[in-house]
């Protein structure tokens, strides 16, 4: 289909002067311009009448606004910081590290740089044979169509959750991005970058979310050992049980299409997020967490996501100052009383202390819950009749029988390499029937 100005021109007047209620999506469709483009054209016509700018005044002649020879230098310099990025990102680095910089204002002057459309820098990699990482599917008459689902139309209705590794600072060494958006807006409401995919970055995630936005009413992601207790539904994981005290209800998707929200930006990050590292000169996975949940959410959403069909957000908001989330964000196992005035956890002893550090007697046999902090396994505390009392690890003091992890196995032969494993079998069965964590 060829562009049409005159008639993209005359839908723009008839948008303007509410003589017609049409999108510039619409137009877009009807016109074949795009819709940036559209709304850049609109401007001149907010000005202009239309013959003045379908007779344009240079016909024949070189535009003032093409490139000089050291513009075209300067910008191919540029680029051999960021060797592979996709044009987008690159056009809006180039802008907000060059153009809109006050610093670099005796380069603007020096090499006449000037604000550039999309297509200048994609003209740009065509002549310059760069290649963004990016490619674009070519959709045939059999390729498989997937309905579009409409957003949530409040925040805080359904938050998306998901983990993807990727090797974010180039170096070889991959890290698990723990990402929630909103449904609603497709916003990023918090990241948390670990090892590996795990209970304590999905928790990071949580308390981020609780404490910036409020509660919300559906969590939505995968069946991940985290989230779902494939051996035992009905009984909740720790998160899921963290997740009913806080009222959240849990959505599981059974396929990465049914995350596709998600899943489409944790292929934007893939793409933008290790230039940004580099060009923010951030160095370690405890600065990224940082900077990625104080700055770089920010600047992402301000890009990419966009407006909830209703104003009035559905977040839960959370009194901080009488609510302790670290009573609810944590992991939470009975245990009972033993001689002592103990409780066991992790193969180490812990004695019940009061507020004064001083032993709090209780009857052997009583059943309590324990609290360990997610984030600092050392901090234990007991949970009795809604009361919370803290403990003492008790030095010099283990259990007799050790898990395997703490002791090392001597074997001689292929003979006793079997026995061995057909003891480490029966433990770990014998664990799974008494304390299904």
């Amino acid at each position: 289909m060829s562009k049409n100005k005159e008639y993209a021109l005359k839908l723009l007047k008839e948008k303007l002067n509410e003589e017609r209620k049409i999108t510039y999506r619409e137009i877009s469709r009807l016109t074949n311009y795009n819709q940036k483009y559209l709304m850049d054209l609109k401007n001149k016509v907010e000005e202009k009448d239309i013959n003045s700018i379908l007779v344009h005044g240079l016909t024949g002649k070189i535009s003032n606004n093409s490139p000089s020879p050291h513009e075209k230098e300067y910008i191919k310099n540029f680029k051999n910081k960021y060797p592979i990025i996709t044009i987008s990102q690159f056009m809006d680095i180039y802008h907000e590290d060059i153009i809109f910089n006050k610093k670099m204002q005796n380069d603007i002057e020096k090499y006449d740089l000037k604000q550039r459309s999309k297509s200048f820098f994609r003209n740009l990699y065509v002549e310059n044979n760069w290649k963004s990482p990016i490619k674009h599917k070519r959709f045939g008459k059999r390729s498989e169509i997937h309905v579009l689902r409409d957003p949530s139309p409040n925040r805080g209705i359904l938050i998306i959750i998901d983990g993807t590794p990727h090797d974010w600072f180039n170096n070889g060494l991959k890290q698990s991005l723990h990402l929630a958006i909103d449904d609603a807006t497709g916003e990023i409401l918090a990241g948390w970058f670990m090892e590996t995919e795990c209970l304590i970055g999905y928790a990071h995630i949580l308390k981020i979310i609780v404490t910036k936005h409020g509660i919300p009413e559906n969590f939505y992601f995968d069946r991940y050992s985290v989230f779902y207790n494939e051996k035992n539904p009905d009984m909740l994981t720790q998160f899921g049980r963290i997740c009913e005290e806080l009222n959240i209800n849990m959505i599981y998707a059974n396929t990465p299409e049914a995350k596709g929200k998600v899943e489409k930006m944790n292929f934007t990050l893939q793409n933008r997020l290790l230039n940004d590292i580099k060009r923010f000169n951030i160095k370690s996975v405890e600065q990224l967490n940082i900077w990625f949940n104080d700055f770089y959410i920010g600047y992402i959403n301000r890009k990419f996501s966009y407006n909830p069909k209703y104003e009035d957000s559905c977040f839960v908001p959370i009194d901080l100052k009488h609510t302790d989330l670290s009573l609810i964000i944590c992991k939470k196992y009975e245990r009972q009383i033993l001689d002592g005035n103990v409780i066991s956890y992790k193969n180490n002893y812990y004695k019940i202390v009061d507020k004064d550090d001083q032993n709090y007697p209780m009857f052997k046999g009583t059943t309590v819950n324990i609290l360990v902090d997610i984030f600092d396994n050392s901090l234990i505390r007991i949970e009795y009749r809604k009361k919370i009392f803290h403990t003492k690890l008790v030095e010099g003091h283990r259990m007799s029988n050790p898990s395997r992890k703490t002791k090392q196995d001597i074997i001689n032969n292929q003979k006793e390499m079997q026995v061995l494993l057909n003891n480490i079998s029966k433990k770990r069965e014998s664990r799974l029937n008494t304390n299904l964590d």
